[in-house]
């Protein structure tokens, strides 16, 4: 397996609830192409999954009390770069929090510019939701997460 360069997390709420962040997703053409997609982001030099998943919910939420799970899935996925055409390599880690209270006070000058809206979702959200939302049947793969139920192996998504 490809050594993943990024790692998405599923932070979980006390109200089984998923965080997304709406991304405006400006590529090189400057058209935006908005998604939803986990918090999470590049893993750097000699960081574990464990690591890079604290140090992202930190960066994009300011939560420090957060307890880790399990890495449940591992993906390739070149579509929702947009017209960028960057293969993301991503393992998703599931991860709790202790409340869902946000603050944006750490965010870098990137994530100002492309995150549009971040918003905890239910699974019937995410079923109903005509946005585009990553990765893609997010809450068929969520469902028996949220139920405790983790897969014995990680699960390689299907590649878009």
């Amino acid at each position: 397996m490809t050594k993943p360069t990024r790692v998405r997390v599923l932070l979980l709420s006390p109200a089984k609830r998923i965080l997304l962040i709406k991304y405006r997703n400006t590529g090189p053409t400057g058209i935006p192409q908005p998604c939803w997609t986990t918090a999470g982001g590049g893993r750097k030099s000699g960081e574990t999954i464990e690591q890079t998943a604290l140090r992202e919910i930190a960066e994009e939420t300011c939560m420090t009390d957060i307890r880790l799970g399990p890495v449940v899935w591992y993906g390739e996925d070149r579509h929702r770069s947009g017209a960028w055409k960057t293969l993301f390599q991503e393992h998703f880690i599931v991860a709790f929090a202790a409340h869902e209270k946000i603050d944006q006070a750490r965010w870098t000058e990137h994530e100002r510019e492309q995150i549009i809206e971040t918003r905890w979702w239910t699974l019937d959200d995410l079923r109903t939701s005509s946005e585009a939302i990553y990765p893609f049947n997010l809450a068929d793969r969520l469902e028996p997460i949220l139920r405790g139920e983790y897969p014995s192996e990680i699960i390689k998504l299907p590649r878009i």
